[in-house]
């Protein structure tokens, strides 16, 4: 469910109650990953510059990262939905944040080696 908003801080009083806690806690990884990394609005869900994009969906939130660094970290993440290059959690549980910022920290280090 794409959210048509106008700054990420609008996008994080949208998401629902129910998701709160789980979006939070992904949201800390990225910022605990990379420090640094500014946070916009992009293609109707919250961007992270050159790592991830993270999306409250209908029945889960979304994080978005390059498809080959998911392939090697997917099966770190029981309980999850994977696509090609997204994890769908529905529980704060399932969201590992150690594991997050792993996952992270290899895609923004993959990322800076193609710049």
């Amino acid at each position: 469910m794409q959210r048509k908003l106008d700054s990420p801080e609008a996008y994080r009083k949208a998401v629902p109650e129910h998701q709160k806690e789980l979006f939070e806690k992904v949201r800390a990884a990225i910022f605990e990953a990379v420090p640094e990394i500014e946070e916009i609005n992009e293609f109707g869900m919250l961007g992270y510059p050159g790592l991830a994009n993270l999306a409250a969906q209908k029945h889960h939130v979304s994080l978005y990262v390059l498809p080959e660094i998911l392939a090697k970290h997917k099966d770190r993440f029981p309980g999850t939905s994977c696509g090609k290059s997204c994890l769908r959690f529905k529980k704060a549980d399932q969201a590992d944040s150690e594991k997050l910022v792993k996952l992270l920290k290899e895609v923004r280090k993959t990322r800076l080696a193609r710049e």
